[in-house]
């Protein structure tokens, strides 16, 4: 859900007026009513305006939500609305195209599972089939519902690997930094079993930042996780997700990764299930993103855990250590050093004067580092003798 106030905004897939979705809004007090009830769709051709069964997150600004519905439309392949906050007007932004009954490809995507991200006037998002690869596609659209643009078509698959150089069949919505979107696709890629990739919002530099591997055609197992469906969440310059299988126990995996690529960890693998009950300690399955809340991620499993139907867990994150990235001899011989380490992280920066065994360090700023996780500090008493440094964070 989103907030606006003291009032959260909604989308329910089913129910309904008609049984095809609602948007609702509730106030913090426990209050809910629906907005709009999406209509009933043709019995032959599954079509209807405005779209129908919409499944992700809404944006939001000032009197008007903005959301994709999954199904309906005037194609049936769904479509881009908006709604005032009241609910008295609903508008179609974008119906999606059908697709060609033999390749499965049309010209601006379909099915679009995730939500929306929004930028200015601009509304960012991905579909789960169609466009030219008919694997999905990244696109944006004004939230008047002019410019509809295809930032990329995902590529096709090879046929009996199921693997490509991009990925494919995104489920998962988008997040954006400093003009730049990151997203995972949940097949495709090297593996065959997903990608992470980052896109500029002009349609440029589109880059896979890494590939999930295969997973053992017996058990299920890889490494890294696989089949990733949920919107990743970044935090200074690493984004933080989940892989709904694979990984250690073929029950999913928690992974981070740098925004250029770089330093891809898996940093928890979900146990293996019990064949006889579906049991295991920490829960299966984690289909939703994760909610990062100082140093620690929360989000929940679909299944597993000592009730067989999923767990709500915390992970720590861990800090990354800080170095000394440079030394700089100021003109009027005070000394700026400059650090990285973990975003917006707290850090004690030490000073001694030897590094024999009885070193005696003394604290002599704290600093926190900015969302990159970068900070500096000038000592102005750096004479002689040398002078040593260090930082930590408590």
């Amino acid at each position: 859900m989103i907030f606006s106030g003291n009032r959260f905004f909604g989308a329910s897939f089913g129910g309904g007026a008609n049984g095809l979705g609602a948007i609702f809004v509730g106030q913090t007090n426990g209050s809910v009513s629906i907005l709009r009830s999406f209509s009933a769709v043709n019995a032959d051709t599954a079509t209807n305006s405005g779209g129908a069964s919409p499944s992700a997150q809404l944006a939001i600004t000032g009197g008007t939500v903005y959301g994709t519905a999954t199904a309906g439309g005037a194609a049936a392949n769904g479509a881009v609305f908006s709604l005032s906050t009241n609910g008295a007007v609903l508008s179609v932004l974008h119906d999606f195209s059908l697709l060609d009954s033999v390749t499965g490809t049309n010209a601006d995507g379909a099915l679009p599972w995730s939500g929306l991200v929004l930028s200015g006037d601009t509304l960012y998002g991905t579909t789960s089939a169609g466009g030219s690869g008919g694997n999905g596609v990244v696109f944006s659209i004004k939230t008047n519902g002019s410019n509809f643009t295809i930032l990329h078509n995902f590529t096709p698959m090879d046929w009996d690997s199921a693997t490509n150089t991009d990925g494919g069949i995104p489920y998962d919505g988008l997040v954006l930094s400093s003009g730049t979107l990151y997203g995972t696709t949940s097949a495709g890629g090297f593996g065959g079993r997903g990608t992470i990739f980052s896109i500029q919002t002009n349609g440029l530099a589109f880059n896979v930042l890494h590939h999930f591997s295969a997973t053992d055609p017996v058990t299920g197992t890889n490494v890294d996780g696989a089949a990733p469906c949920a919107t990743l969440t970044l935090s200074g310059n690493a984004v933080y997700g989940t892989a709904s299988a694979g990984g250690t126990g073929a029950c999913g995996a928690i992974y981070s990764v740098k925004t250029d690529g770089t330093q891809f960890k898996t940093l928890y693998s979900f146990e293996p299930l019990n064949p006889s009950n579906g049991t295991n300690s920490d829960g299966a399955f984690p289909v939703a993103g994760l909610l990062l809340i100082g140093n620690s991620l929360y989000g929940t499993t679909f299944s597993g855990g000592p009730g067989s139907v999923g767990t709500v867990f915390s992970f720590p994150i861990p800090i990354s250590p800080a170095t000394i990235t440079n030394i700089v001899l100021n003109s009027d011989h005070t000394v700026t050093l400059f650090f990285v380490g973990a975003p917006d992280s707290t850090n004690i920066i030490q000073a001694s004067t030897n590094l024999g065994a009885s070193t005696a360090w003394q604290n002599i700023s704290t600093n926190v580092a900015d969302p990159a996780g970068a900070w500096q500090f000038t000592d102005s008493i750096a004479t002689n003798p040398p002078r040593y440094y260090r930082s930590y964070a408590p």
